[in-house]
């Protein structure tokens, strides 16, 4: 029998080879020197268990959305590159930077979150992206 993982692993390889898509893909950087915190390590991570396990109820409600691209980053240095060729992308501050986190919709600086609640914040601004974004099936 086939782990779980090992099937996540399989579907992500082929999603990322552009054959088939099942999820919102995101992406993360590995985290460096600039970033001694995990706080963009941990949103990443839960912003990745967010979308499996909306997935199957956006699967049938929305057309295409497992072709959204989401991008959690660590820090500014190349956190708005990535985060502007996403969908949806954020980039967390850095050690010692401003406690400040920017948010690109499709390419544009849409806000910046800012407090302990970045996580729930930026989970809200998915749905929102989902349900504005992506055809309704009837």
């Amino acid at each position: 029998m086939i782990a779980r993982n090992e099937v996540i692993v399989a579907q992500e390889m082929l999603q990322v080879m552009g054959l088939r898509s099942f999820v919102p893909l995101v992406t993360a950087c590995p985290g460096c020197g600039r970033t001694t915190s995990t706080v963009f390590q941990e949103l990443a991570s839960k912003i990745q268990t967010y979308i499996r396990v909306q997935m199957p109820a956006w699967r049938e409600n929305y057309d295409g959305v497992e072709d959204m691209a989401v991008a959690v980053m660590g820090c500014i240095v190349n956190g708005p590159g990535e985060s502007k060729h996403a969908n949806i992308g954020i980039s967390l501050p850095g050690t010692g930077e401003e406690p400040a986190a920017p948010v690109f919709i499709d390419g544009e600086k849409a806000m910046t979150l800012r407090g302990p609640g970045i996580a729930e914040e930026f989970q809200q601004i998915v749905e929102t992206y989902v349900d504005s974004h992506y055809e309704k099936r009837a």
